[in-house]
């Protein structure tokens, strides 16, 4: 390992390799890197912050802070592919996380204390995410943003990816096409709601915004738009980021109620890309970023292994688990990728709740009801069964359930409101809060489970 001249020592190296190597068995879930002993690690010229890659990771230790620096890494497959990658960490609750990015493209959604070194000085940092909070551009904002800092904005920070379609549906529900720069796209949703009575009092009005996670999904769910166009690439937290700030611009523009919630339930499994999830909730809840409350923004994802289940446990929000079916047999008809049986599923997700504060253990579950499959009372008290030993430790376990929306399946069909009711009450009198998700978009191709962009994953060949 070379840094101008200097040469690490073989233990750095071997811990640096150790993390990688965790950090990218984490990001493709079962999968791992295998890099042959030729492989070269070169580190570059901007900042590498001090800390360990994984203060719970046994074998990898703390690294001596390298001024400026990022972790440059040319690493070769078992085939002799070689690619390079830049790991920037970041520091979030005394663990060190990390994010590939280009080396010369910086991120205008850093905290106020980085984007202050960035930009030389955190007055104008303050005065950029001010302009971001309202849904303003700081490129354009002439008025809240100097123009020394505008200039400093245009020659070294992506832009914000651009937003090419918004429909809005008869209900008020605004979908966005965001734009990237590879030409890729992916769908956010906006979803007003004006308030309404409930046994708590009024619901104040406010606006929920649906965020994406990856271009397309690899967990195939057989009754999703988004899992039928296979996995395409991941979401850097810029672009997750990306969407919140156009979320924000719709709200503004549209003069909708405020943006009170932020659900990771749009395109992607969160938890196939956790290091960008994760740098985006914790952006997304700093009080000096974008401000919002831990309990506002909620990660849901189908819990891929019981490994990634774990890693989300720091997450900085709360935590929702699609469940679909409690039965193992059905789930992996439903959820084809399913490799873990519910039960260890389930017992994985108690063990993080166990962990953490009452305010942070609310967990929803969500069930998509299909017609004469998952929607019957045998289904209804199988899941109460699966999910009886959460109840004993979480106190604000509530269930929502989704009559499908049609995304041209003909084998598939919404449960009818009997069978759903049925199903409501199944649960509710076995003590369960639960509820019925009223149905936003669908007119638009914007409810769940309807989000799609007109591409779709090509295969590798030799692989299926």
């Amino acid at each position: 390992v070379d840094r101008g001249g200097e040469t690490l020592g073989r233990g750095t190296a071997r811990m640096m390799l150790r993390g990688v190597v965790m950090l990218v068995a984490a990001a493709c879930g079962e999968a791992w890197l295998s890099a042959p002993p030729s492989s070269s690690f070169v580190l570059g010229r901007h900042s590498l912050k001090t800390g360990a890659f994984c203060a719970s990771c046994p074998g990898v230790g703390g690294l001596e802070r390298i001024p400026r620096t990022p972790l440059k890494m040319v690493l070769a497959d078992d085939k002799g592919q070689a690619s390079e990658v830049v790991w920037w960490t970041v520091k979030y609750k005394g663990h060190q996380e990390a994010a590939a990015m280009d080396e010369e493209d910086l991120s205008v959604f850093e905290d106020v204390v980085e984007l202050g070194r960035l930009l030389g000085g955190t007055g104008k940092a303050k005065m950029v995410w001010e302009s971001l909070r309202c849904g303003l551009s700081p490129w354009e904002n002439t008025e809240g943003v100097t123009e020394k800092a505008r200039t400093l904005l245009e020659r070294s920070f992506l832009r914000i990816p651009a937003v090419s379609l918004e429909s809005v549906a008869v209900d008020g529900t605004t979908k966005m096409l965001v734009d990237f720069e590879d030409g890729l796209q992916v769908e956010s949703v906006v979803i007003p709601n004006q308030g309404r009575p409930s046994a708590q009092g009024v619901v104040e009005p406010r606006t929920t915004l649906c965020v994406s996670s990856q271009v397309g999904c690899n967990r195939a769910c057989d009754f999703c738009a988004t899992g039928k166009m296979g996995f395409i690439r991941q979401l850097t937290s810029h672009e997750i980021l990306s969407q919140v700030f156009h979320g924000l611009r719709v709200v503004r523009e549209r003069n909708l109620p405020p943006l009170h919630n932020i659900v990771f339930m749009g395109m992607g499994e969160p938890l196939n890309n956790p290091l960008n999830v994760m740098r985006a909730t914790d952006i997304l809840t700093q009080d000096k970023c974008f401000g919002f409350a831990r309990s506002r923004v909620t990660v849901s994802t189908v819990g891929p292994s019981p490994a990634a289940i774990r890693a989300a446990g720091d997450m900085p929000a709360m935590l929702a688990w699609s469940v679909h079916a409690a039965d193992d047999e059905l789930r992996r008809k439903l959820v084809p990728t399913t490799a873990h049986s519910m039960e260890e599923l389930r017992d994985t997700f108690k063990s993080v709740l166990s962990k953490r504060s009452r305010q942070m253990s609310t967990f929803m579950v969500a069930v998509t009801l299909i017609h004469d499959l998952n929607d019957g009372e045998e289904q209804a008290d199988a899941l109460v069964e699966l999910l009886r030993p959460i109840q004993e430790v979480v106190k604000g376990l509530v269930i929502d359930l989704i009559p499908y929306n049609d995304i041209g399946e003909v084998a598939y069909e919404r449960a009818g409101k009997d069978n759903v009711g049925a199903f409501q009450r199944r649960l509710r009198d076995a003590g369960f809060a639960c509820f019925v998700r009223v149905t936003r978009g669908d007119d638009d191709n914007a409810a769940c489970g309807q989000l799609a962009t007109g591409v779709t994953a090509t295969p590798t060949p030799g692989t299926s």
